[in-house]
């Protein structure tokens, strides 16, 4: 058997290996995790047929099939579709394989949402509401409420989410070493597109982030900076639904993770900050993305200058 040959029986499993290989370590976790989910549903979908008899009709039949049956947002549908190019662009020139996508498949379409941020009243209460528990019924059939042991880990999350817009899945991943208390410098390790990039945190979250980190004793270089009861570190989904459950107790609707993000971009734009300044700390490889805060914000770029912090100016 030929190469040509070898190449044109090989399959779509087999050739995820090359793949990874190849392209692995220009992603960030959070993509990989994507990619991988979105590859793992399109082998069960497909069977283990040869790579090179897979046609654009199969990968629209799939994300037909998971639209429907998974019930999956169009952004998330649209992610797949992204995940499958990305592999046979890829395939096109390693493989030399048809890319079946490119101009047959059609990216699905999706509306996004309008941006919305936190006020600081919102998050005032958010940081009261990660003192104690959701009001319950004491034996003598009282209303009561109880102290969190979480409390100080969540306020300090909250601070630094909204002190330096860093992405969820790249506050789930700070390590002990990554912070430099001294200089309130924060190391984010392989952000999105597998950049590298640091964000600094106010005398606020400083201050909050200090009070969390000495109730913790023992600690390694490489433990979680925010870790579970167990000690281990936090998961995107789990600290998605406590954040959840703090805005509920708070009175805030529509608590999301992003929006975090959100808030601390077109903050820290109303307050002066620059936007070339803004697009290195969000971790943004295109301007324009930027912009979008820049124009919520309402500021004249060219005299956007000052850097700002979003917990000083509230002090949280």
């Amino acid at each position: 058997m030929n190469r040509k040959t070898k190449r044109k029986s090989i399959t779509f499993a087999d050739a995820l290996e090359g793949y990874w290989l190849a392209r692995r370590s220009s992603f960030s976790k959070a993509t990989i995790d994507d990619y991988t989910l979105t590859f793992t549903r399109f082998a069960a979908f497909i069977g283990d047929q040869p790579l090179a008899e897979i046609s654009a009709p199969d990968v629209q039949r799939f994300l037909d099939h998971v639209r429907t049956t998974r019930n999956l947002s169009k952004k998330s549908v649209s992610n797949m579709w992204v995940a499958l190019s990305s592999f046979w662009t890829w395939a096109s020139v390693e493989l030399n394989v048809e890319h079946i996508i490119r101009n047959r498949v059609r990216q699905p379409e999706y509306r996004a949402p309008v941006i919305q941020i936190y006020t600081e009243v919102e998050i005032k209460a958010m940081l009261r509401a990660c003192e104690e528990t959701n009001t319950w019924q004491s034996t003598r059939r009282r209303p009561t409420r109880s102290k969190r042991s979480e409390s100080l880990r969540d306020q300090a999350i909250i601070t630094t989410l909204v002190d330096t817009g860093v992405r969820v899945s790249e506050l789930c991943h700070f390590e002990m070493r990554d912070y430099l208390s001294a200089q309130g410098r924060l190391m984010v390790r392989e952000g999105k597109w597998g950049k590298d990039r640091v964000v600094f945190l106010g005398q606020s979250a400083r201050r909050t982030l200090w009070r969390y980190l000495i109730s913790r004793t023992n600690t390694k270089p490489n433990d979680p900076l925010f870790t579970t009861n167990a000690g281990t570190a936090l998961e995107r989904n789990n600290l998605r639904k406590t954040l959840q459950r703090i805005g509920e107790r708070a009175g805030v609707p529509g608590v999301t993770v992003h929006r975090f993000r959100h808030t601390f971009a077109v903050t820290f734009l109303r307050n002066g900050g620059n936007v070339l300044e803004l697009q290195e700390m969000l971790g943004h490889e295109r301007l324009d993305t930027v912009r979008i805060y820049a124009k919520l914000a309402e500021v004249d770029l060219q005299a956007a200058q000052q850097r700002s912090s979003v917990a000083d100016s509230w002090r949280l």
